[in-house]
């Protein structure tokens, strides 16, 4: 088993970097222009000022409102947003592993919602909102189940596989000396622990963390350094390797927003939003000095007054020779159709970061609209939505849930397995309020059908042969979002229709039972031979 490349990993890290020059410099320019966020170690001194060339905070407003859009409307802590089911829909039907995977749904749920995965989640949605990328590490953690750090898409590049899929992650982070000999130890290079010794433990030294597929992986053996991903953190102006350990599933979860062809990174409603955004800062500026010029004019003076101390102060006599009068510049622009312009401007920002959906119900201007309506609404916006929210289940929901349920697992933190599931695959049903909002439409159309075909079972009852009514049913539930512990599984569903019909059946017999009895002639006169009655009383006997 061969050890770490340290220079190798640097000279990957540097060309990486060098590459994403114009994607970082896009950022840099949203950053300062529209949102003030800081993304590169050298961008902003700390606590220095960030909103010098912002002028208007619509964008900063948009941006939050998007983020926590997102969040409460795909992974809310407060309900559920995900549940474990089987490829095999059938399988999921099974008892026991039907109450396996709503125990293991509730389990993962409570993990998740006890650590600090939702503020994790929170950053990716604000770094999507603005940046198109976002990279989210999930560990195993000391305090918690599971440990979630959201970093700066400033300081890492990441490298797709053949198929498109994020796989590599290369990090730089900036260390103090003491942090380096609180994580490292006497790993650490001569340099960083002189610093250390010397007291200059506050000095920053660059480190790099790389998590790549290891080629030369071998599943026959075991050992940290001997798993699917390597995990390496090393000195970048040393070389010098601090830990090399590794990961049994891809740590990282890297969504983009959206995703141009031939491109690594994705783009971000921030920057759709960016032209606009520049545009109304420069509108503002222009348009607070012609404010200004309104409030307080300059004013047209004979030459002869150009030594005079003539005050402008409010409160003060002017004096003048008749004729000579002072004289405010009227330039005849019209402050009205500025701020006209000004909101068009407005309004296209918060277009970019889709306000208009998660904020549909208060900016409505129909006040009175009904619930059909909204839907309606609604729908024409997700539309829109629809693909990012789809790249989102892909690249973010579906690696961070199989990476929780592997480290659970591991820990001893899940039931067992039930042996039905031996062998077949897991999925996940995605059921936060966006994603319902995607499926209405389907069981809207469904409604509409069945809504139509009852009409027609009135003259025709046959027509209803046409439906599975059951499966109609339980589908329509699930796409509701109703758990799927509330639902009766379908052999017991059968064995309640089996004893209904028992039962009725057995109701009809004594029914007929009565009413013959009621048919009997008075007892006290032998029946006819051949006879019902002759018939039943031998039955009897």
């Amino acid at each position: 088993m061969m050890g770490a490349d340290a220079k190798k990993i640097i000279s990957i890290y540097d060309k990486l970097s060098t590459d994403k020059g114009p994607y970082n410099s896009h950022l840099r320019e949203i950053s300062e222009y529209l949102l003030a966020i800081k993304f590169l170690y050298d961008q902003y001194v700390e606590g220095g000022k960030r909103h010098s060339l912002i002028y208007d905070g619509t964008a900063i407003i948009a941006h939050r409102v998007f983020a926590n859009g997102l969040y409460g409307n795909l992974s809310p802590q407060s309900v559920p947003w995900f549940m474990l089911s089987t490829k095999d829909k059938s399988l999921a039907e099974n008892a026991h592993v039907k109450f396996w995977l709503a125990d293991t749904t509730e389990r993962m749920r409570g993990a998740i919602n006890a650590s600090n995965a939702p503020l994790a989640l929170q950053q990716v949605y604000r770094s999507l909102g603005w940046a198109g990328t976002a990279v989210m590490c999930v560990e195993e953690g000391s305090r918690y189940a599971i440990n979630c750090q959201t970093f700066s898409i400033g300081q890492c590049c990441i490298m797709e596989d053949a198929d498109g899929v994020v796989d590599s992650v290369y990090r730089l982070e900036k260390f103090t000396a003491r942090q380096c000999v609180q994580k490292w130890g006497d790993k650490v290079s001569a340099k960083i622990y002189k610093a250390y010794k010397d007291g200059k433990e506050n000095d920053l030294f660059d480190i790099i963390h790389a998590v790549y597929p290891r080629n030369d992986y071998d599943w026959r053996k075991l050992g940290a350094d001997n798993m699917p991903w390597a995990s390496v953190y090393l000195e970048r102006d040393t070389a010098n390797i601090l830990s090399e350990s590794g990961y049994r599933e891809f740590s990282f979860a890297c969504p983009r927003w959206e995703k141009d062809d031939g491109e690594t990174y994705g783009r971000s409603p921030g920057m759709d939003a960016l032209p606009d955004g520049k545009m109304l800062n420069q509108m503002c500026y222009d348009n607070m000095r012609g404010l200004q010029k309104m409030i307080d004019p300059p004013l047209f003076a004979p030459s002869e007054a150009a030594l005079s101390t003539t005050r402008t102060a409010p409160g003060v006599v002017i004096y003048h020779k008749s004729g000579q009068k002072p004289e405010p510049l009227q330039s005849g622009g019209r402050f009205d159709w500025a701020l006209q312009v000004e909101d068009q401007r407005r309004q296209a920002i918060r277009d970019a970061f889709y306000n208009d959906l998660f904020l549909l119900l208060a900016q409505a201007e129909n006040k009175q609209m009904t619930a059909y309506e909204v839907r309606q609404l609604v729908e024409e916006k997700l539309s829109i939505l629809g693909p990012a929210l789809g790249r989102l289940q892909t690249e973010l929901f579906d690696p961070f849930l199989s990476r929780v349920f592997w480290i659970m697992y591991r820990a001893g933190g899940l039931l067992p397995v039930p042996q039905e599931l031996v062998g077949a695959g897991l999925s996940i049903e995605y059921v936060g309020r966006l994603a319902l909002a995607m499926k209405y439409q389907e069981t809207q159309a469904t409604g509409q059908v069945i809504s139509f075909v009852s009409q027609l079972a009135g003259a025709r009852p046959e027509v209803l042969d046409n439906f599975d009514v059951d499966e109609i049913a339980q589908g329509t539930a699930m796409r509701a979002g109703m758990p799927v512990k509330y639902l009766v599984a379908p052999d017991v569903r059968d064995k309640i229709r089996e004893e209904r019909l028992r039962r009725q059946q057995a109701e009809q017999q004594d029914a007929a039972l009565l009413a013959a009895a009621g048919q009997l002639p008075n007892l006290s006169k032998a029946p006819e031979k051949g006879s019902l009655a002759d018939e039943l009383i031998r039955a009897a006997r």
